[in-house]
């Protein structure tokens, strides 16, 4: 059965030929691009345009027209439409503050506080308070919350209803597997040892005092290197040791991640149970010509249609740890089985 993505634009749909659609748990906006079949006078839509993208009636997308572009010879015409999420105005527009401060806060207060722009926060995560923020003059709102969210382990991305969602984990699971010779047309990896490190250092400095916890406090995670190689972090913003554990943390399980990357080209846009394949879920892969056979969680998603040709996935996936999973501890060749990142400590004798 053929996928029917609509895209409508003030409440109607617009017919086109082919789409593009792609969302990812590592960026605050997702996008779409069409090729609109459009003969009526003047252009197919306004830019800025409300508008929504649906999957056979399930909500992708909610936020505006981006981009219209359009070309024309003696003999036709090409039209193509981009629409973003809402959350475009979180990346491209200033806040709008009459103080630009905020005492006492943890990281979903900060996020209301400074949505001068309305567009909605979904935060499932406790972080530790800091005693102050501060906003930059011209600052996003994605800026002023990216330096505090890496701090804390957490990652900010959209949902289809057009709101930034700030997670520190995996948001659920897939259901079924991707299993070569059964749903996978092609598939493509990479391991690399760019990313390993024998140890992930977080040091900085606090805002107040003199003793050594302030001046010169530092952080430590083991990473996966059997050679001396160090990877050393200045953090951002105040320093706690709570903070600089769970910096080091982050930053040690990402790393180990990182370097461990599937690229997987599946029919259709749905997983074994019916739902829509999305960014931060974990899914089962199985291709042993690529020594895979673990949990991986999906970095982006891309949904493709061009004409009666049906839809197409192109999934990026990483080792879960990589966006602050767990280690999968499946039954991968060596060389996906990185061991997991010890407790990180902390130290204040330097």
């Amino acid at each position: 059965m053929l996928d029917v993505i609509v895209l409508s634009v003030a409440g109607k749909p617009l017919p086109h030929t082919s789409c593009r659609l792609t969302a990812s748990a590592q960026q605050a906006v997702r996008e779409a691009s069409f090729e609109v079949a459009w003969n009526g006078q003047g252009l197919p839509s306004e830019e800025d345009a409300a508008c929504t993208v649906t999957i056979n009636g399930d909500l992708w997308l909610t936020g505006y027209v981006g981009d219209i572009n359009w070309s024309h010879d003696q003999a036709g015409r090409i039209y193509s439409v981009s629409v973003v999420s809402r959350t475009v105005d979180a990346t491209e527009a200033s806040i709008d503050h009459p103080t630009g401060s905020l005492e006492d806060c943890d990281l979903k207060q900060v996020a209301d506080a400074f949505d001068t722009n309305g567009i909605g926060i979904e935060c499932d995560i406790e972080t530790e308070k800091k005693a102050v923020h501060q906003v930059r003059t011209g600052e996003t709102l994605f800026e002023t919350l990216e330096t505090d969210a890496r701090a804390q382990g957490a990652l900010i991305y959209d949902t289809p209803k057009g709101k930034l969602k700030i997670t520190n984990k995996p948001e659920g699971r897939q259901s079924g597997a991707l299993v070569r010779g059964v749903n996978i047309i092609n598939a493509s990896g990479t391991l690399s040892g760019r990313f390993n490190y024998s140890e992930v250092k977080v040091r900085g400095q606090a805002s107040f005092g003199t003793k050594a916890t302030v001046l010169s406090p530092e952080a430590e995670a083991k990473g996966t290197a059997s050679r001396k190689r160090s990877l050393i972090i200045y953090h951002e913003g105040e320093v706690t040791s709570g903070r600089m554990k769970k910096r080091a943390g982050w930053e040690a399980k990402r790393a180990a991640g990182e370097g461990k990357k599937a690229r997987i080209r599946t029919p259709g846009c749905r997983d074994q149970g019916g739902s829509l394949y999305k960014p931060n879920f974990l899914i089962p892969v199985q291709d042993e010509w690529g020594g895979l056979d673990q949990d991986m969680i999906i970095a982006s998603v891309t949904f493709e249609q061009d004409g009666e040709g049906g839809t197409v996935t192109s999934l990026e996936l990483k080792d879960p740890r990589a966006l602050g999973g767990e280690n999968p501890r499946g039954k991968s060749a060596k060389g996906w089985a990185a061991p997991a990142v010890p407790i990180p400590t902390f130290r204040e004798d330097l």
